[in-house]
């Protein structure tokens, strides 16, 4: 707007300007020169002040617009302001509430701080009292460790043992049967008694047991090679680990004998556990009393 106003006053001053030179006393060639010159520049001054005013007209519009825009982002930030302002007034009074809980809270938190540091001097009382156990304990877990140790090498020394053992029994079995097996090929040539020989083996069944509890009767006789007599060294049949026990026959029929334990008093064991019905396995053996004879033959020569 203001540039339209200034071509304006510059298009009066060119027309004054060449009123100026038709009413001054120059020669006719030179104010129709002027004149000329003068059209020309209005002619380009009207085309500038049409472009200007199309520009200025275009600038107007964009400021207009430029304004509805700011006037709407006003309006709507008048809008917010007021709506927070409203929503400001409604939490005042909930600011205000929580403000009271809050402080409410550091109360009882500081309470809560004391009757935790009341509570805790027992606990302190406690652990103090409590520190020679825990000594006592570690001790302890010391001497269990230690015992651990120990109870390592004692069962390694115990699995020496029992391969010891095993290589033993092994031994044993290897030279029992190798015993059987020379005995079997000896006794073919032998003329054997029709009573049992010494080292023959029987299996029998416990019939009864007497009350008294020094013998039980067996179900095997005078048919099955039993002689009145005869000592055993008996094991029981279902229990090989059970130690054995002597035994010597006293009265002897066709089916049936009295079998009586032959308790030693140096020994210190009483009469084995028997049950009727159970399996023994008696193996013919030498007499103690000609053992008995025999070493004092011994110690005498």
């Amino acid at each position: 707007m203001i540039l339209f106003i200034f071509r304006i006053i510059a298009l009066a001053s060119v027309v004054g300007l060449g009123a100026y030179f038709i009413l001054s006393p120059t020669s006719t060639n030179s104010l129709s020169v002027q004149i000329s010159s003068a059209e020309k520049d209005l002619a380009d001054l009207k085309v500038k002040m049409a472009a200007d005013k199309n520009a200025s007209e275009q600038l107007e519009l964009e400021v207009s617009r430029s304004s509805s825009a700011f006037t709407q982002r006003l309006n709507d930030a008048t809008s917010a302001k007021e709506k927070l302002e409203i929503e400001q007034e409604a939490s005042q009074p909930k600011s205000e509430e929580l403000d009271q809980q809050i402080a409410d809270a550091e109360v009882e938190l500081e309470t809560l701080g004391k009757e935790l540091a009341d509570a805790s001097a027992p606990l302190q009382d406690i652990e103090i009292q409590s520190r020679p156990l825990t000594e006592r304990g570690e001790v302890l877990e010391g001497s269990i460790k230690q015992l651990e140790a120990d109870l390592a090498a004692q069962k390694q020394k115990a699995d020496a043992v029992a391969a010891s053992l095993a290589l033993l029994e092994t031994r044993r079995r290897s030279a029992e049967e190798s015993f059987h097996s020379e005995k079997e090929r000896l006794s073919a040539e032998v003329k054997k008694p029709f009573h049992m020989h010494y080292a023959d083996k029987k299996e029998v069944l416990v019939r009864n047991k007497v009350p008294s509890g020094k013998g039980i009767f067996i179900d095997a006789g005078y048919a099955d090679g039993l002689r009145d007599g005869m000592e055993f060294l008996a094991e029981k049949a279902s229990d090989r680990t059970a130690i054995p026990f002597r035994a010597r026959l006293g009265l002897v029929q066709d089916r049936y004998s009295y079998l009586e334990f032959m308790l030693s008093d140096e020994s210190g064991l009483g009469p084995p556990s028997l049950e009727e019905s159970e399996k023994i396995l008696l193996t013919r053996s030498g007499k103690i009393s000609l053992l008995d004879d025999l070493d004092e033959s011994n110690q005498t020569r």
